[in-house]
Formats: structure tokens, C-alpha cells, sequence
């Protein structure tokens, strides 16, 4: 059935790169369908938890799309004219800033006052150019002596404040609409630095980030796709000395990475971060079923066979351990579909596709080319790989010491991986070249409040937020979250009611607390909103029923453990101390973020069990042997293994990126361990070696090849290190040492473990010295450059 295939491709040749052409044309106009958007809601899945929480919370009281200006005076106080001028001009624009909502500032900050029986709201301060001396010392005194404004809308320097500017989004335009209000807020931004040299202004906010993130993504694909491609050339300029060759390999390449963006771009896909990684990842694993095929096809033509003779050659040789091979590593990316985060699902299923497109054109367009083309000239690989000949023999040599020294080093690293620890830090997204990483670490640095978790306080009864227990309770929470470590403010309902009661018994300091009847809240709180100036009510805080309040607590720079500890925390104070209120959990998007890797971890550990039974199936299937099919289970769990035991002396933060590795990294290093065992288990059984002369053929027959292979891989994916997007930068990194330590493992620990579990069959009683074995195969038509080329 091969041999009708492999002649029907020849035959068909002119037609099958016609069709090819019009069939990568076509799939690829699907491109422009394709959509993007870079909404960290995007991350967690429809049914998440956490992520309904956080929607239902929007819901009742408002969304948190917001844009922020932090703004720092370099000379070191912000209370001068010209800095609460600045402050007064942003919140102004502020308001004109496209879907804005709500703009909150140092500037509109409600300071509540009393002159004789009046309750006094106003703005802290108007026409800040016209201020005096004494008035810039008052608002200064007035921030000062408001506890809740500190590391709020002040840093305890006085040097900086920030702007924040909340916006609703149209539901269907969310990508169209944070574009066009960043876009605005930095035009204002550029505008007003020229006016103001001395203040550094900075932009911030969630949308920001989201802006950010996709450009990063843009850079990402721009930049590296052209870098991936110049260490392709590289590669194969050095590995198959032929112009032709290498225009094939970018060919086929190229061809599944357009196939494969632009299937998605039909099938009506929205691309996220992380998908940003596909083409890379595409090309990089694509590139090996390309060169398998031709370094067998260029040793058959320096060997004396013609041009359609090698193809046939080739494509014999090849079929079957490329299609084992891809099927393999579609297995093990098709796992990161039990990921809880749909972009890494999304994710594999891309890379998935292109392993196949690069499959179907790596049997039907390469060989028809190659049909087409006229062969080239000149040797193309070297006829006797005597330096894997000397190294099969140092490890056949030295077999046993090499099992205990790997055996240690594998049990030394691999305790290691307890070093790591799960966390999400989303503030670390990028690294220091985007202006948004430079404000949330200027932020974090003299503001804090970084993160936020918000609590829905419940009354369970309308109007219940009057209660004095219930406020007092509320109160007592606020106070006791102020203590906790690292947490900067919290803001509550409670600190205004306390603040009305001092002001109307005639600023009393003794007054600073939660009135004692609930008449007394209740006309407080109404003196108060009614006395607010239109879109700086308490509709934020505040449900429609007055049976709810939300409190946020803001806390500097902090990983998920701790955010997951507070909130933890925070639940049993309010369940041991607050039998008024009724909460449910803490919520926002530290939160979604700190449960979503933690969830993805679970998910990903039964899916890589589940992708490594599959694979070890087909393994013991396509290798015939039960035996074998468990010894190859050794090559492709220890790798993730050593790779996450150095990760954990390295970096030591596993987040939702870096946990999808071990699946995505499954499908790949397997194929090392296809390769060499196949042809181990070839000279087992068709040439009847022994377990020693099997290793030193299967070393003879494909070691350069997957030194090659395994350096093209490496290479592609150390790309990533150029990434300004650290996900994206992080994943790289840990799969090229994945892969390194996959192939020492293959060529340092499977041999020697083949040597100890595979020798009660030894069948061959050739002692033939490795020259002469070289010899015997060509003269029998089994020349290890050619088994090589099998790869």
C-alpha cells in the first residue's frame, strides 16, 4: 500500500503542487477572518468559578475597566500650583476621555466640612493656579490628616498621587473601545508632559494592560517569527548543504503556519496572548519532519540511485516514524485541551494543526517538489558518523557508572522541583521596555495598592446597611484588614459615616465613629448623596436595595499564595467575629488569577497522565513490544522532571504558562525516544544483535540526526528569550531545557537502562569491530547514514 502511495505521488506530482498552492490559498484568506483580543478575562473559562463571581459582583455595584495616570513631581512635593494644576487638568480631561464614567483624583476627593449647622461637600480644591500659600498648606494639611487618603490618592512623601478614570465598554466592542480610550489617555498624557517637565506622568489601569498585552503579542509575531526563520536557515544551511533543501524545509514551514492560522481564521477563532506563541511553536516543531525526509533523500542520490529511486527511498523509510512521531506530538499538545484556561486550550489545538499540516505536506508536497526539481550535486552527509560510533562506544564502555552518575544527577534535580511554588503574578507580565510595567512598579513603590480584593458585605434584609451592628461589625473588619501585612488601604462605607458624625458634632475627634441608631446612618448617608455631585456617587459601594456594601482592601506587591491566604484569613475573621454579615467569598481579578493556576494544575496533571497513557499505547503498538513500551516511559517522564527541578533552582514560580510546559513539552521529547528505540529494536530483531551492538547501531544510525534536531528545537524556542512578554519568554525557556535534558537522557540514561533491563535475549554473537560493522551494513544496503536519515 505504501509503495502504490509513494508511486502515486510521483506520478501526480505536477497536480499535487498545484493543488497544494490552491489549498494553502485558499485556508489562508481565512486569515483575515481570524480576531484578537487581549482581555484578561479571556484567561479563565465561561464556567470559572471565581470569574462569576467577579462578573456578578460588576453586576450589582461596577465594572473595573479603568485607565490610570500616576503622576510623581520630581523636585518632590505635588502641592504646589503647578502640581495641583496638572492634577486638576487630568481630572477634567479625565471626564472627556472616550466611554468614560467616573474620574477619581486628589483634585474631586469629597472633603466634608461644617460651618456653623451646615454640612460643607466639596471638591478639596478648584483653580489650583490661583491658590496661595496658605490654601496649598491646607489642602495639604486636610490630605494629611484624612487616614483614608493615604496610599490612596497620596503617598506618604507627598510627591505622588494618581488619577483614576473608570469606563464602561460597549459589550460587542470591548477590543475597539479600550483601544480608542488607551490611545486617548496617552495622547493626553504626551500632550501635557512638554507643559509640565517636571512631573513624571505614567500610564496605568487595567486597560493598559490590556492594550499592552496585545501589542506585546504584535511585537512578538513581528519580531521573532523573522528571528525563528534566520535560525531555520542556519540550521539547515548547515545541515543540508543545498539551496533547494532549504527553500523546501521554509516552504513546508511556512505553509503550516499560514494552514494552520488561517483553518482558525474560518473555523470564526479569537486569538489571545498566548496563541501569540502558535507560529513560533509551529515552526519549530514543523522544521523535523521536513529534514527526516530530505537527508535520506540526498544520501540515496551520492549513493548511485536517480532522483525518483531516492524519493521512493526516502519517503519508505520515513513514513512510518514520521507519522508515529507527529501523531505523538499531537497527543501531547491535544492534552492542554483539560487546561482550565481557554487560551492554552486554544492554544494546543492550534499547534496540533500545524503538526498536521506539516505531516500532510511533508508526504505529499516535499516529495512531489522533489519529483519536480533537478537533483542536486555534491555530498550532502557525512557516509560514516564515526564520532556516534566513539561515543557509543564510551557508553557501552562505561555503561554502569554512567546509570548510577544519571540515576543521582535525575534524583539530585529532581527533588529540586519542591523549590517551585504555584503563583500568578499578572503584574509581571511584561518586562521593563513597557510603559505599564514601569507604572505598576512606580506605583506599588510609593502609592501600593497594586492588588485589590473586594468583599460584598450582605445584611440579608433591605435597608440593613443602616444597622449600627452591622456598620460597627463592617468597621471592625476594615480596622482588623488595615493590620494585615502588606495591605496598604481599605476602603469602606464605614470611614464616611464616621467622618459625616465627627463633622456634624462640630468636628469632635470623639465623634470619629459609627452613629448608634440606624435613623442617624440612614440621614447621614442621605445629607451625603444628595450633597455629591453627578458620577461621584455611591453607587460603587452601595447595592440598590441598601443590603449591601462593597469594601476593597488594597495591598502591595504579592503573589497568589498571599492573596489566597488574605482572603482565607479574612473569612474566618468575619465568620468567628461578624454574625451581622454574611459574605460569601472575597473577589476581584487578583483573586480569578490566584485560583486560575492552582485549578490549571489539576487540570494539567491529569491530562499529561492521560496524554502518557495514549502515547505509551501507541508506543507499545507501533514497537511491538510490551517490554520496550515501558522502558520508553522512563525518556519521556524524566525530562519534565529534571526540567522543573532546574526551573526550580532557577526561577521558581510556576503560573499558568509555565504549567502547561510538561503537557506541551510531552509530544515533543518523545519523539527522541521513537527514533532511537526503533532502531534499536531494528537491529534486535532483524539483524540480531545484541543489546550492546543494538545500541551502538542506533546510535550510528540516528545520534547526529537528533543532535540536530533536538539543537534546531532548542534553538527555536531560546527565540523566545527575546519576548518582552514573559510568559511567552518564561514558556520558551523551560521548553528548550526540556528538550536539552530529553536528549542527554535519551543518549546518558536509556542506553544504560536498555543494557540492564534487555539482555536476556542475546541472540547475535557478532564481535565485529564498530569500522567493520559500518562496512557490513553498506554492503547490505542498511548504511547507517541512511538509517540516520530515518529520523
Amino acid at each position: 500500500m505504501l509503495e502504490r502511495y509513494i508511486r502515486w505521488v510521483i506520478a501526480q506530482r505536477k497536480w499535487l503542487t498545484v493543488i497544494t498552492f490552491l489549498a494553502v490559498a485558499i485556508i489562508t484568506f481565512g486569515a483575515s477572518k481570524l480576531t484578537f483580543t487581549s482581555d484578561f478575562r479571556t484567561y479563565f473559562g465561561p464556567d470559572n468559578p471565581q470569574l462569576l463571581a467577579f462578573e456578578n459582583m460588576e453586576r450589582t455595584f461596577s465594572k473595573q475597566e479603568n485607565v490610570f495616570f500616576y503622576v510623581r513631581a520630581k523636585e518632590g512635593d505635588i502641592f504646589t500650583n503647578r502640581g495641583l494644576a496638572l492634577i486638576e487638568t487630568l481630572t477634567n480631561k479625565g471626564w472627556e476621555l472616550p466611554h468614560s464614567q467616573r474620574v477619581t483624583s486628589l483634585q474631586n476627593y469629597q472633603h466634608t466640612d461644617v460651618e456653623e449647622d451646615e454640612l460643607m461637600i466639596d471638591y478639596l480644591y478648584e483653580e489650583a493656579m490661583d491658590l496661595d500659600s496658605s490654601q496649598l498648606q491646607r489642602i495639604k494639611n486636610i490630605t494629611f490628616d484624612e487616614p483614608t487618603m493615604i496610599h490612596r490618592l497620596i503617598s506618604e512623601d507627598g510627591a505622588s498621587t494618581g488619577v483614576t478614570v473608570r469606563t464602561v465598554l460597549p459589550e460587542e466592542m470591548t477590543r475597539e473601545a479600550s483601544g480608542e480610550v488607551v490611545n486617548a489617555a496617552r495622547d493626553l498624557a504626551n500632550t501635557l508632559r512638554p507643559e509640565y517637565p517636571d512631573f513624571d506622568i505614567m500610564i496605568g489601569g487595567s486597560l493598559a494592560s490590556n492594550v499592552t498585552m496585545g501589542e506585546a503579542i504584535k511585537q512578538d509575531i513581528e519580531n521573532l517569527l523573522g528571528l525563528s526563520y534566520l535560525i531555520m536557515i542556519i540550521a539547515m544551511v548547515i545541515l543540508l548543504r543545498t539551496f533547494s533543501g532549504m527553500i523546501l524545509t521554509l516552504m513546508i514551514i511556512s505553509f503550516s503556519v499560514l494552514s494552520t492560522i488561517g483553518l482558525f481564521g474560518w473555523l470564526g477563532f479569537t486569538m489571545t496572548p498566548p496563541t501569540g506563541f502558535v507560529p513560533t511553536a509551529i515552526l519549530t516543531i514543523a522544521v523535523a519532519d521536513t529534514i527526516h525526509i530530505l537527508i535520506t533523500y540526498y544520501y540515496e542520490l551520492t549513493h548511485g540511485r536517480s532522483k525518483l529511486e531516492a524519493i521512493q527511498e526516502a519517503l519508505r523509510i520515513n513514513f512510518s516514524p514520521v507519522f508515529i512521531t507527529s501523531i505523538t506530538t499531537i497527543i501531547g499538545v491535544l492534552c492542554l485541551n483539560t487546561s482550565d484556561s481557554p487560551p492554552y486550550q486554544d492554544m494546543g489545538n492550534m499547534i496540533a494543526a500545524g503538526v498536521f499540516f506539516a505531516w500532510i505536506y511533508s508526504i505529499t508536497f516535499l516529495p512531489a517538489m522533489l519529483a519536480i526539481m533537478p537533483a542536486p550535486k555534491g555530498k550532502a552527509v557525512n557516509n560514516e558518523p564515526t564520532g556516534m560510533i566513539a561515543f557509543a562506544d564510551f557508553v557501552i564502555k562505561h555503561y554502569k557508572p554512567l546509570f548510577v552518575a544519571m540515576l543521582v544527577l535525575i534524583l539530585a534535580v529532581g527533588v529540586q522541583v519542591n523549590r517551585n511554588i504555584i503563583t500568578e503574578r499578572w503584574h509581571e507580565f511584561f518586562d521593563e521596555t513597557f510603559e505599564v510595567r514601569n507604572t505598576l512598579e512606580a506605583t506599588n513603590d510609593s502609592l501600593g495598592g497594586l492588588h485589590r480584593i473586594f468583599f460584598v458585605l450582605d445584611s440579608k434584609e433591605e435597608g440593613g446597611i443602616n444597622s449600627p451592628a452591622f456598620l460597627q461589625q463592617a468597621d471592625d473588619f476594615s480596622k482588623w484588614l488595615a493590620t494585615q501585612n502588606k495591605v496598604t488601604s481599605v476602603d469602606s462605607l464605614t470611614d464616611i459615616i464616621k467622618r459625616l458624625n465627627k463633622n456634624l458634632h462640630e468636628n469632635d475627634q470623639d465623634w470619629y465613629q459609627i452613629p448608634e441608631s440606624r435613623e442617624l446612618s440612614a440621614q447621614y448617608l442621605l445629607l451625603y448623596e444628595l450633597s455629591l455631585p453627578l458620577g461621584l456617587g455611591l453607587d460603587d459601594t452601595i447595592n440598590n436595595a441598601r443590603s449591601a456594601i462593597r469594601m476593597s482592601v488594597a495591598f502591595s506587591k504579592a503573589d497568589s499564595i498571599y492573596i489566597l491566604e488574605l482572603e482565607q484569613k479574612a473569612l474566618e475573621w468575619l465568620d468567628a467575629n461578624a454574625p451581622a454579615i454574611h459574605v460569601n467569598e472575597g473577589t476581584g481579578l487578583d483573586i480569578v488569577f490566584a485560583n486560575l493556576t492552582f485549578r490549571n494544575i489539576g487540570s494539567m496533571m491529569s491530562g499529561t497522565s492521560m496524554a502518557l497513557v495514549l502515547i505509551s499505547f501507541l508506543l507499545i503498538f507501533a514497537l511491538r513490544s510490551f517490554k520496550i513500551g515501558m522502558i520508553s516511559l522512563v525518556p519521556n517522564i524524566v525530562p519534565a522532571v529534571l526540567a522543573y527541578g532546574i526551573w526550580g533552582m532557577i526561577n521558581g514560580q510556576i503560573d499558568t504558562a509555565i504549567s502547561v510546559v510538561v503537557c506541551l513539552s510531552l509530544g515533543i521529547v518523545v519523539d527522541d525516544t521513537v527514533h532511537f528505540l526503533s532502531k534499536y529494536l531494528r537491529a534486535r530483531r532483524e539483524k540480531g544483535y545484541s543489546a550492546e551492538e543494538a545500541i551502538r547501531y542506533a546510535f550510528s544510525a540516528v545520534g547526529t540526526a537528533l543532535i540536530v534536531t533536538s539543537t534546531v528545537l532548542i534553538g527555536g524556542f531560546m527565540v523566545m528569550q527575546f519576548s518582552h512578554f514573559n510568559p511567552s519568554n518564561h514558556m520558551g525557556m523551560l521548553l528548550a531545557i526540556t528538550i536539552l535534558v530529553a536528549l542527554l537522557v535519551d543518549f546518558l540514561f536509556l542506553p544504560p537502562l536498555l543494557m540492564f533491563l534487555d539482555r536476556n535475549n542475546e541472540t547475535s554473537q557478532n564481535n565485529n569491530e564498530p569500522e567493520f560493522e559500518i562496512k557490513a551494513f553498506a554492503a547490505a544496503g542498511e548504511e547507517p547514514a541512511k538509517k540516520q536519515a530515518e529520523v
